[in-house]
């Protein structure tokens, strides 16, 4: 018997919802006078209501005064940041500044800015950032969340799991290079998929994508050489990392832009290590590292070339990727930290008959007899199939998803997670099942958590979501280390799905926190999902960021147990809500009609 009062030989049949005496009877009260706020186009500020700001006027005690004025300093702050924002989306056109205004808007703000900090990369980010925030519409104003209240029946779900977008992206931009016809499926068309597409299209590829997610390549003649184009990448910096590893092997000049998340990349590593390869990195915008960026390669690559420590993971993989197209071989040495996809990589270059040297940390790849496959094996994501995968372990139920389970390390870490999550699951060739729960619920041990943050960060929300289940069954769990932003992170995640933490303790907590959460990322969006299992009735402020990893995931959610990925049209509603024709027999002077078919229409 365990200290929750169950015979631990029924714990199989027990879900990750706290033991509250009657399952499903507990109940989470949340405030209906709580209210957003929200700032009018005319500039009128609607303050606070109840939720920690001091009202103006409150004079209170010096401590207590010292504090009432900070928060009402930065009530002024946010003001003033939409206010900012709404001016500059007037002046917008086309989404885009005129060239000269935001020169003007730059340089005056550098000018008054040089008082505020002696460090001036603090007062240039700044003004990127404030640069980039968008006002939210009015419809968007009026929305305020979106209520998660999941179906508590058992689940019953059969879908295609969606490939690895950064997996396919690799087979199209090898066929891309070599122009040659292959074709990927499953493929969520996000915005980093179809600005892959257009990007590699842009280099000489011949790629076009499907409504049905399927991207092929047509083949064509491979690479452009001496290239003179402005290109746009999107927000993703893998497609950033593809077009200048495949670019930097051939004379081309090149112009680079991206959307505002790339404008903070750092991108000195690479400014300072690819003048060995003959080409020059420049910087559009002064004293601002990320894009957009200018591109001058001259095509002539040494035989040798160390990449040095501190340049992306993902850009060093993307680098082994492109080396046989470029004109002359060169041999890459790896840097000590051996990059997460370079195991991706190479099964890419060797299925495709590419001849792959490596001794030690030193690899060469030679082009040879090149042949990409017609429809590559891509296996599904790992961060979306572990979160469809847990459903089971709420409810009950079974989980079948067709696709190819992979052997990445994220892969294996989130077999790992499964594991100790106690979940029953089983990797098949062609799907991947989960049962239902057959143990208690373990929360990752360190060594986990240590792989997880050092390797495969998107992976931290899955993590979380298996701690606060764990806690909700009673389990003693400890927060693991974590840098002073994860941490922050985590504990605010963690207090809103009920479990809070003191001393480096988890525990189940009663705290209702007011208004609604925003999601870092898609994976804790999911995340979140997930919790509300457990704790019913959380508010998401923004789940559109599902669409740029897994579209279907809330048309899925809503429709659970049984759910279905494709939203219905308002034709197919029209369709199913008119009635049906009625047949009228005629008799008389008509004659007697023949009898009516077994099957089909009759005219």
């Amino acid at each position: 018997m365990d200290n929750r009062g169950e015979d631990r030989k029924d714990f199989a049949k027990r879900s990750f919802r706290k033991n509250d005496g009657e399952r499903g009877e507990r109940r989470f009260e949340r405030s209906d006078n709580f209210k957003p706020r929200r700032f009018d186009r005319d500039g009128e500020r609607k303050d606070f209501k109840k939720d920690g700001f001091r009202p103006r006027g409150d004079k209170g005690n010096g401590r207590t005064r010292g504090l009432g004025e900070l928060l009402d300093l930065d009530n002024d702050i946010l003001h003033l940041v939409i206010r900012r924002a709404q001016l500059l989306a007037k002046m917008r056109q086309n989404g885009r500044l005129a060239p000269e205004t935001e020169k003007t808007i730059r340089t005056a703000w550098e000018s008054k800015a040089a008082r505020m900090a002696r460090d001036n990369r603090l007062s240039r980010d700044l003004f990127v950032l404030l640069q980039t925030i968008e006002p939210l519409t009015r419809m968007e104003e009026e929305q305020g969340y979106f209520n998660l209240a999941p179906n508590s029946e058992s689940v019953d779900i059969r879908i295609p799991a969606p490939s690895d977008t950064v997996a396919a992206r690799l087979w199209l931009a090898v066929a891309a290079a070599a122009g040659q016809m292959t074709k990927v499926v499953r493929m969520p068309l996000t915005d980093a998929v179809i600005n892959g597409v257009k990007a590699l299209n842009q280099i000489g590829g011949q790629l076009w994508w499907e409504e049905n997610g399927d991207v092929q390549s047509r083949g064509g003649k491979g690479l452009v050489r001496n290239m003179d184009k402005v290109i746009h990448i999107g927000d993703d910096a893998f497609n950033l990392w593809l077009v200048i590893a495949m670019c930097v092997g051939m004379p081309a000049r090149l112009k680079l832009m991206g959307d505002s998340s790339l404008r903070f990349l750092d991108l000195a590593p690479l400014r300072h290590f690819l003048p060995q390869m003959g080409v020059r990195l420049t910087n559009v915008i002064p004293s601002q590292d990320g894009l957009p960026i200018r591109l001058e390669c001259s095509g002539m690559m040494p035989r040798q070339l160390r990449l040095s420590d501190d340049l992306p993971e993902d850009f060093i993989a993307a680098m082994v990727l492109a080396s046989p197209f470029w004109d002359t071989p060169c041999r890459l040495t790896l840097p000590e930290k051996e990059p997460r996809l370079l195991g991706q990589v190479m099964g890419v270059l060797s299925t495709c008959g590419a001849h792959v040297t490596r001794e030690g940390r030193d690899i060469l790849v030679e082009r040879g007899e090149f042949t990409v496959p017609a429809e590559p094996v891509v296996a599904m994501e790992p961060t979306v199939a572990a979160s469809v995968l847990m459903f089971p372990g709420f409810n009950g139920g079974n989980v079948v998803l067709e696709g190819v389970w992979g052997h990445s390390k994220a892969h294996v870490l989130v077999e790992k997670m499964l594991r100790g999550a106690g979940l029953n699951v089983k990797y098949g060739a062609s799907e991947t099942v989960c049962s239902g729960k057959e143990r208690e619920t373990s929360a990752p041990v360190a060594e986990i958590m240590a792989e997880v943050v050092s390797s495969c960060p998107e992976l931290l929300p899955l993590a979380c979501v298996i701690m606060a289940a764990a806690v909700h069954e009673g389990t003693a769990v400890t927060l693991p280390e974590l840098s002073e932003e994860d941490r922050h992170l985590v504990t605010a995640f963690l207090v809103r799905c009920g479990v809070e933490e003191e001393g480096g303790k988890l525990s189940t907590s009663e705290t209702i926190i007011p208004g609604t959460w925003v999601a870092p990322s898609a994976q804790w969006a999911m995340a979140y999902a997930l919790c509300a299992f457990l704790r019913p009735n959380l508010n998401l402020s923004n789940p559109g960021v599902m669409t740029g990893l897994f579209p279907p995931f809330w048309n899925m959610y809503n429709t659970l147990p049984k759910p279905v990925l494709k939203r219905r049209t308002e034709k197919e509603d029209e369709e199913d809500a008119k009635p049906a024709r009625r047949r009228v027999i005629a008799h008389g002077v008509y004659g007697e009609l023949p009898p009516e078919p077994t099957a089909g229409e009759d005219f």
